[in-house]
């Protein structure tokens, strides 16, 4: 492939052996200011004995935008949330339908449950413009890993989706870290929190603002497999072997196939049984926050899986 490569600040090192080690992701947001923000969180991590101690960055690139755009790292790494953003209400499953309903208090009506696709051509908007449309908190529902917004009298599914994609093109390179850490997920969050705070007082993100608007970090250990896939190569713009990945070792060493793994990423919608009753939801929002072996054991318990391949005909 041509063009520019992977600029590789720290080499990833080699996996830890230690079950309890996590190798957390976290990188910048195109429309952030790469350099201030990438400055204020090793100034946070690095402002802790604590931190000091327990977190060691084990990688940090840069990574071109149209390297990532040739690859298709973005729309990849999206995929499943972009399958809804496109077609919306249209491939519900009867468990969303009915959470629709039971949260909005209404019947659902699909042709009033669109992809945010269409909602920019019905609401005549850019793609920032619907990023930043602003509702109540009681207008919003997270289903199956897929957000819904009432926005007037349509309900508009992944907003962010348009704009998260247009945002990551040719021009926009995007710095990416890795920090190995033995925190679990809970305790790593308390250092986000500590972050987030520090990009408040120094003016960086406004302070209503998540701290999403800024950066990525990988949220639990299949979140951390999915950002290798789209995150993780070498110098010469080839991708490390995923099997340098703890969970993903941690998988395999325990008899989970490689296709396996493949398949619960590119359609991570499951139906599990929850206390005796039946619930969906993504295997990323299932697994946030677990250890290793929650996840494994929650993977194998789930009763079915949602394939979406069948709709990615865009």
């Amino acid at each position: 492939m041509t063009g520019r490569k992977p600029t590789i600040v720290v080499p990833f090192s080699n996996s830890c052996s230690d079950e309890a080690c996590q190798d957390i992701f976290l990188y910048l947001r195109p429309e952030s200011n790469g350099i201030k923000v990438e400055s204020a969180i090793m100034r946070g991590l690095s402002g802790k004995e604590e931190y000091r101690e327990r977190i060691k960055l084990v990688y940090l690139a840069n990574l071109p935008g149209s390297f990532l755009v040739q690859k298709g790292v973005v729309r990849n790494h999206y995929k499943a949330r972009y399958i809804f953003a496109r077609l919306g209400g249209k491939i519900f499953t009867p468990y969303m339908k009915r959470r629709f309903s039971e949260y909005f208090g209404i019947e659902y009506t699909g042709s009033r449950v669109i992809g945010a696709y269409e909602a920019l051509h019905n609401l005549h908007i850019t793609e920032d413009e619907l990023f930043d449309t602003w509702v109540p908190v009681e207008n919003m529902l997270i289903v199956d890993g897929q957000v819904i917004k009432k926005i007037g009298d349509v309900y508009v599914v992944n907003s962010d989706i348009p704009a998260i994609l247009h945002k990551n093109n040719n021009k926009t390179d995007i710095a990416v870290m890795i920090f190995r850490t033995h925190y679990t997920g809970e305790e790593f969050y308390r250092v986000i929190q500590d972050i987030t705070g520090l990009l408040v007082e120094e003016g960086i993100l406004h302070s209503k603002s998540m701290f999403s608007r800024v950066f990525h970090y990988s949220k639990g250990p299949f979140e951390q497999i999915l950002d290798a896939v789209g995150f993780l190569y070498n110098e010469r713009g080839e991708h490390l072997p995923l099997e340098k990945i703890r969970f993903y070792k941690y998988l395999v060493d325990r008899g989970i196939a490689p296709e396996s793994i493949k398949q619960t990423l590119t359609n991570p919608i499951f139906l599990f049984d929850t206390e005796g009753r039946e619930e969906e939801d993504s295997i990323f929002v299932k697994t946030r926050n677990m250890e290793y072996s929650e996840s494994m054991g929650l993977i194998n318990r789930a009763k079915a899986q949602i394939f979406l391949d069948i709709y990615d005909r865009l």
